[in-house]
């Protein structure tokens, strides 16, 4: 009886909306701002309870769980591997796909879905619109004040870094950590993905935004 009352609440249209909302906007902001697996956590959660709903009706079975298990660790890989947004292409379709399938009715899981995502680029634009002056994802836009009690860098004047080497402590897609001169510094690229523990030099700065590039290795 409990499991016939929890797979009619998880199904029903508007819960099943919502779970997909959840799963779309933590992995999404996970991508996006690497929150060391919080979001994606909350976002894998939203689409498990998903597919709870649909696997205690008797609807959603290996076959669609496969799927989307596929979907989850292309994109667990997008966070660790240079693909420049294939792997995120490629988990995601293999998301949705499992989502429709593993729906009663597809043109409704297509619906839902559907909503889902409108929903779900509103909210993420707003969170960004919203927080970016607030140094929320300052190692994505590098707004925030950097202080010294944080052990980073606070000079108004950070010119000097140019030309100084570093090495990379966090991914940079394109924005993350670096040591340079003894001191964690938020740092960007001009773009491209630098993986962690890489060598990187200070080319730009711009205020606040500290601008680096992997560096050659050096001929032994």
């Amino acid at each position: 009886m409990f499991a016939e009352n929890l797979s009619a609440f998880l199904t029903h249209p508007i819960t099943a909306t919502l779970l997909l909302m959840v799963g779309i906007i933590g992995i999404a902001l996970e991508l996006l701002f690497f929150s060391g697996g919080l979001l994606a956590l909350a976002g894998v959660v939203g689409f498990a309870l998903y597919f709870l709903g649909f696997y205690l009706a008797g609807f959603a079975g290996f076959g669609d769980l496969t799927v989307f298990g596929i979907g989850l660790v292309l994109l667990i890989l997008e966070l660790v591997v240079p693909s420049f947004g294939i792997l995120s292409v490629l988990g995601a379709i293999c998301l949705f796909g499992g989502v429709l399938m593993a729906s009663s009715d597809p043109k409704e899981a297509a619906m839902m879905l559907g909503i889902a995502l409108l929903v779900a680029i509103v909210v993420i634009s707003f969170v960004i619109k919203t927080f970016k002056h607030r140094g929320v994802w300052n190692r994505f836009i590098l707004k925030e004040q950097l202080t010294t009690d944080k052990g980073f860098t606070s000079s108004p004047d950070r010119s000097y870094l140019i030309g100084l080497e570093g090495e990379a402590i966090t991914p940079l897609r394109p924005a993350g950590t670096a040591i340079i001169n003894g001191a964690r510094v938020d740092v960007v690229t001009n773009g491209g993905f630098i993986p962690n523990a890489s060598k990187v030099v200070v080319v730009e700065v711009e205020g606040a935004r500290v601008v680096v590039r992997e560096t050659e290795p050096k001929n032994a």
